[in-house]
């Protein structure tokens, strides 16, 4: 693409001659070449900008002036949110890739099955190995790649992309615009057993898993259906790989998981919640809207709009910084009590 494209499509202000400037491609400041695109997202990239090949850098430069060096080799495209603006321009170069490397419906035709009952839009590109059970729908301009298994009366959106070994159990609901990532379980048992006098006695899960409107789930995550009624994943949230859901449990709108998470059974999140790595919630709890939760945190209790949490338990993360320097000094501490202890003997 010529650089003047992107920049217009991005709505950019460029610093240097833009003319006649191809680019092919996206890269990091270290590795990207002379013919790709890069982005400097903070100061902690300043150094990287003085050896960079890239033609042209995304960065916000009044921040970064200072430091870019006196011979500018590059053209500088001006952004107030450096990071979004590399987000779009990938947005921009997949759209070009998917269109070049479109593969023709008819290769496939009749190499999947498809129950009798089941229905299936426009566009759709339906790899073989696939299976479709009955009952079920998917809407227009959706991709199922290899080996994905669908079971009966699924409901699927228009623009969903299903990567390879994706299982998606009976009567699951899918939205629009959604990417489900290889390997991913949507609407399995939940983790559900009575303890009886011989033993423990399965509970029959009887609800669905539904996944609302431009939800990405990460690879091998799980989302379990709901022991009577429903699992829900709001609109626009984004998963990370490994994360595991529970039954019943409901995720708000615009939220972001980060791998290996675990949610418990009928927990409750509200809309924009933040998760980091590893965080684990407690089962049957309520975690409000805007709140942000730090890698490794333990939740086991309500968690009130707006809060920032880290910990486990997780509390106030000021509160929670003020206690890890506590602990860090709790050796010198103990010395000192002990030799306290030593001139009172």
């Amino acid at each position: 693409m010529l650089l003047k494209d992107i920049v217009s499509k991005l709505s950019l202000n460029a610093i240097g001659d833009i003319d006649d400037l191809d680019i092919s491609g996206i890269g990091s400041l270290k590795a990207a070449k002379e013919n790709e695109i890069s982005f400097a997202a903070g100061h902690k990239y300043a150094k990287q900008l003085l050896d960079t090949k890239a033609c042209a850098v995304i960065m916000d430069y009044e921040s970064l002036k200072a430091e870019l060096p006196s011979d500018v080799k590059f053209v500088i495209l001006d952004s107030k949110n450096p990071y979004l603006s590399f987000a779009e321009a990938t947005q921009i170069f997949k759209s070009v890739s998917d269109e070049k490397n479109k593969i023709p419906f008819d290769n496939f035709e009749g190499r999947y099955f498809i129950g009798k009952t089941s229905k299936k839009g426009k566009n759709n590109i339906i790899f073989p190995g696939v299976f479709i059970g009955e009952g079920s729908f998917i809407g227009d301009n959706c991709r199922v790649m290899p080996n994905v298994y669908i079971g009966n009366n699924v409901t699927i959106g228009n623009n969903v992309l299903i990567y390879p070994n994706v299982t998606i159990y009976d009567n699951s609901k899918i939205g629009n615009n959604c990417i489900i990532h290889a390997g991913v379980v949507i609407g399995s048992d939940g983790f559900g057993f009575a303890r009886g006098k011989s033993g423990y006695i399965k509970i029959i899960h009887t609800g669905y898993a539904e996944i609302e409107d431009n939800v990405e789930v990460g690879a091998n995550s799980t989302i379990d259906r709901g022991a009577v009624d429903f699992t829900r994943i709001g609109a626009g949230t984004k998963i990370d790989n490994l994360v595991q859901i529970a039954h019943n449990v409901i995720i708000g709108k615009n939220c972001v998981i980060a791998a290996q998470t675990g949610i418990a059974g009928s927990s409750e999140i509200g809309d924009n919640v933040t998760m980091g790595g590893q965080v684990g919630i407690a089962g049957h709890i309520s975690i409000g809207n805007n709140v942000m939760i730090a890698a490794q945190s333990g939740v086991s209790g309500n968690i009130s709009d707006g809060e920032i949490i880290s910990g486990s338990p997780a509390f106030s993360i000021k509160e929670w910084r003020n206690s890890v320097v506590l602990f860090k000094k709790l050796p010198e501490l103990y010395r000192k009590l002990k030799e306290i202890s030593k001139t009172k003997d």
